[in-house]
Order: C-alpha cells, then structure tokens, then sequence
C-alpha cells in the first residue's frame, strides 16, 4: 500500500478520534479502557498511527522550507528535533483511539476481541488478512467480468430472436 494514502487515512481517523473522544470520554472505566487498549494492539488497528508523527514533521518541514527555502537545513533540524520532543503525544493517539473502541464495544467483547487475536489463527488473520481481502475482491471483480458478459451475450442472443439487434 502506498505510504501517502495509508498516513492519509490513519490522519483521517486520528482526527475523527480526538474530536470525538470527549463525547464520552467520562462513561468509559479504567479497566473498560485497558481491554480496548489491549484489542487495538491484539489487532495492529494502531499500527497505522507509527507514521503520523514523521508525516506530521515532512508536511510542515515543507511548508516552512518553501517559504524560507535557504535555511532548509535550519528548518530541517529544527521541526525534526521538536518532533523528537512531541513524540510522547503518540499515547495521547492510543488513548483516544481505545476510547472510540471502548465506546463501541463492551470490556467483555474488548476482551473476547484480543484474545482471539492473540491466538495463532488470530495473529495470522491480522498479518494476511488484508491481502485476502484484497484477493477476494479481485475474484469478485473478475467474476462480475465474466458473469456480466455472459448476461449480455445471452440477453443480446434473446433481443436478436425478438428482432432488436445491437
């Protein structure tokens, strides 16, 4: 997958979920908490978020280095060492993250959630999963080739005997 859509998507759902986090951010229990934290990291769903930092620091690196283009190194070192310092924010991330999962599951079924994926089948659907989702979509798209061109030379064949050609 390329980088740019993946730090686009996971910036997408990072946002979503710090602007809605504080709607029901006082509902969720510790231990509520603990069991989403524990399913996002059972099922990688936070693996995404690594990039957002470093995507973060090159978006603004680029917009500063267009504007004053000769202290490009200057502004280089500078965002990056600031984003050295910011990198404990990341928890922050994780811990919005676990509260839209809190919200959406039970602590039982959070629980139930990384334990199957802390299983080796669990661990495997994580790891091959998107790729056999991807594949089963091209097998999809390749029969609706096949099956779609079937129904209109036999929907043609059909109209021709009722004297519509085409």
């Amino acid at each position: 997958m390329p980088m740019k859509p993946l730090v686009a998507r996971a910036a997408a759902i990072a946002l979503a979920v710090v602007l809605l986090a504080p709607a029901f951010a006082d509902e969720i229990t510790p231990s509520h908490l603990a069991a989403a934290r524990d399913a996002m990291i059972a099922t990688k769903a936070n693996r995404g978020f690594d990039d957002l930092l470093p995507a973060l620091s090159q978006q603004v690196q680029s917009q500063l280095i267009s504007a004053r283009p000769d202290v490009y190194m200057q502004i280089s070192d500078t965002v990056n060492a600031i984003a050295l310092t910011i990198t404990n924010r990341r928890t922050d991330l994780d811990n919005d993250a676990a509260r839209v999962w809190a919200n959406a599951f039970s602590e039982d079924e959070l629980k139930a959630i990384a334990a199957f994926y802390k299983t080796p089948a669990g661990a495997k659907f994580v790891d091959v999963g998107p790729k056999v989702f991807g594949d089963s979509v091209q097998v999809a798209k390749q029969w609706s080739d096949r099956v779609r061109e079937e129904l209109f030379e036999k929907a043609r064949e059909e109209l021709k005997k009722q004297n519509i050609d085409f």
